[in-house]
């Protein structure tokens, strides 16, 4: 069985309290967050974290996604893959890399924006909508499994 977290940054590992700045000058990420992310994905052992948000638009070699890598990094966690799609059709975009990666069988979506997720009724039971991680809550009246236990690991 194989876990995959689809990330969203903003809204998820930062919001507008948040006080450090990325080199660019753009918000920065809480370590606060990363270290609850880090402690609700243990449960899930080995989790692929593959990125949604407009972060990974940014150059690998550049800057900003180097220093979102090093954040990660300093809780042992790391990306594995991003989806290709537009800021707009990120449920779209999962959707493609799950067809991609059939391995993938059980996930959770973290994103302080519901997008078009609710056109997929599977991606739509796996998002936890964010304020900060701290401030999670279901998208669906009748959420999966996974997003069950996952916003029971961050609580």
């Amino acid at each position: 069985m194989s876990f995959a977290l689809f990330l969203d940054i903003d809204g998820v590992l930062n919001t507008r309290t948040t006080v450090v700045g990325a080199p660019s000058g753009r918000t920065g990420i809480d370590e606060s967050r990363v270290r609850l992310l880090k402690k609700a994905l243990k449960q899930f052992g080995d989790a692929a974290i593959v990125l949604t948000s407009d972060w990974k638009l940014m150059r690998e070699d550049g800057d900003d996604f180097s220093y979102l890598v090093s954040m990660l990094g300093k809780f042992g966690l790391s990306l594995s893959g991003k989806t290709t799609d537009v800021w707009v059709g990120r449920g779209e975009g999962i959707q493609s890399y799950l067809a991609e990666h059939p391995e993938i069988d059980e996930y959770v979506i973290l994103d302080d924006n519901t997008f078009d997720f609710s056109n997929y009724p599977k991606l739509w039971e796996r998002l936890l909508l964010t304020n900060g991680i701290e401030n999670t809550e279901y998208a669906s009246k009748t959420p999966a499994i996974e997003a069950m236990l996952f916003l029971e690991a961050i609580s």
